[in-house]
């Protein structure tokens, strides 16, 4: 019994060094979890349907990436309304690239609010990965309207 109680005391001791290697405290730089990305604002200004039945718009003032302006000056265009589940791409075309970003649309008259995510991009949105919500307030029946993109994005 007594020869159990010091190798019982060594296998629990190598036990718990090992644990204890195996933790992240977040300071050596780990990856994967650890990542923080950076807090994104995209506002937009929907304007009516045009002859097409698209929808276009532009990016309006405040709208940011982590401290910096977002897409000043820039335009959007959706692609089609993909049924059944109303999946839409839209394509921020700023002067330093364009941004693709997938969310889903609510049917005409329900308030809309969904989940998004960073499809592809270029130029200066190369690489960048993420996501968040969305929502939208109606202006008009002919579908002019305000919406306001929140999440957080990593390079």
């Amino acid at each position: 019994m007594i020869k159990a109680k010091p190798a019982f005391t060594v296998l629990l001791t190598v036990a718990l060094l090992g644990i204890a290697a195996c933790g992240n405290d977040g300071d050596e730089g780990g990856g994967g979890a650890n990542e923080s990305g950076e807090p994104i604002l995209i506002k937009t200004h929907v304007a009516p349907l045009n002859a097409e039945g698209e929808t276009f718009g532009e990016v309006v003032s405040g709208s940011t990436i982590g401290d910096s302006a977002f897409c000043a000056g820039g335009k959007f265009i959706d692609g089609p309304v993909e049924p059944p589940e109303r999946s839409v791409e839209r394509s921020f075309r700023c002067p330093g690239g364009v941004l693709t970003i997938s969310f889903t649309s609510t049917p005409p008259g329900v308030p809309q609010r969904s989940d998004w995510e960073v499809v592809t991009g270029l130029g200066d949105f190369e690489g960048l990965s993420g996501g968040g919500q969305m929502r939208a307030v109606s202006e008009s029946k002919g579908g002019e309207g305000r919406e306001t993109f929140t999440g957080t994005v990593t390079r």
